[in-house]
């Protein structure tokens, strides 16, 4: 990444990220590593080009290396879930916020993690290797003529960063978590609500999420992959994206926010626009009339403008 010639905002910082893959004038798709340039043309209008177009910059703002973004972006129409007992729904339209919890206050230890144990030799002869290839292949216009036992030295440094850094990632990295699916979950029911007759759902899509967080470049949305880990380990910037088969159920698409700074706190609560937020909201299966009555006040309370559905898994059936 080269130095910035002009001021990258929230708004540029926010273009890059809804432009990731694609030149905004010819929509060619970026390729790994290429060059990539935002900045303005002549008649002021902002673009992020590849090489292909980069003739049309008349000021620069700051130049990528492209790479694929870890995780998958799911569609703007995509249907997603969040179930949480009553307390939980009072704390979101009361302060208007969405808690993103510290990922290592999860209860699954392999958050952040890179891989099994018996397999960390082997993820770090992969490392050491890429360190070394690095330094014996340094990009044009560097040269930095070191010997071969300063190279290994360097590479096991880098190494070492590396591990450290993965330590206290899970402390400045905050989540919160969402379900994919066309339809209601009995096992999401029973799982994310303490006391099921006082349970609620919301539903929205990943297009409102996505706007309800203000569209926030800090913030990012996309789906779990569920991996094997006896067969694989992740890569340096991808832990958080991946969770083991066994969780497979969950259909997670979450969203993603990293803090560095060193005060440590349990979570983070996100303002966000409820109102935008929420499409449709359920109420349990097992919930009794006066618990519906008292959803419906605590929205016209705070001003909530959306009609409240009993759950779908309350229809009748016939025989």
């Amino acid at each position: 990444m080269q130095k910035m010639t002009l001021k990258h905002t929230i708004v540029t910082r926010r273009f890059i990220e809804e432009h990731h893959d694609n030149c905004t004038l010819c929509g060619r798709e970026f390729q790994r590593y290429e060059r990539t340039h935002l900045g303005y043309t002549s008649t002021r209008k902002l673009i992020y080009v590849g090489n292909c177009c980069s003739s049309n910059l008349k000021e620069t703002i700051i130049r990528h290396s492209y790479s694929q973004r870890p995780y998958q972006v799911p569609d703007n129409s995509t249907i997603i879930w969040r179930f949480m007992d009553f307390t939980k729904f009072i704390s979101l339209v009361s302060s208007g916020t969405l808690f993103f919890s510290r990922a290592d206050k999860f209860e699954d230890p392999f958050e952040g993690a890179k891989g099994l144990k018996k397999n960390k030799d082997k993820w770090d002869k992969l490392y050491l290797e890429f360190f070394e290839q690095g330094y014996r292949n340094p990009p044009e216009g560097f040269d930095f003529n070191k010997s071969d036992d300063e190279i290994k030295k360097e590479a096991k440094r880098l190494l070492s960063e590396l591990e450290n850094g993965g330590k206290l990632d899970p402390q400045r990295t905050f989540i919160n978590c969402w379900h994919e699916n066309q339809y209601e979950s009995e096992a999401m029911w029973k799982l994310y609500t303490k006391n099921m007759s006082e349970g609620i759902a919301i539903q929205t899509t990943y297009e409102r999420l996505y706007k309800a967080l203000k569209r926030n470049p800090s913030i990012s949305i996309g789906r779990v992959k569920y991996i094997d880990y006896d067969e694989t380990f992740t890569g340096v910037n991808d832990a958080f994206w991946f969770k083991r088969k066994s969780f497979e159920h969950e259909k997670e698409i979450r969203a993603l926010y990293k803090d560095y700074n060193e005060k440590l706190e349990l979570g983070k609560a996100i303002e966000v626009d409820v109102n935008v937020l929420i499409q449709k909201i359920y109420v349990s299966p097992t919930s009794q009339d006066w618990f519906f009555e008292v959803v419906r006040e605590t929205m016209n309370k705070y001003e909530i403008k959306k009609k409240i559905h009993r759950s779908n898994m309350l229809t009748e059936p016939f025989y």
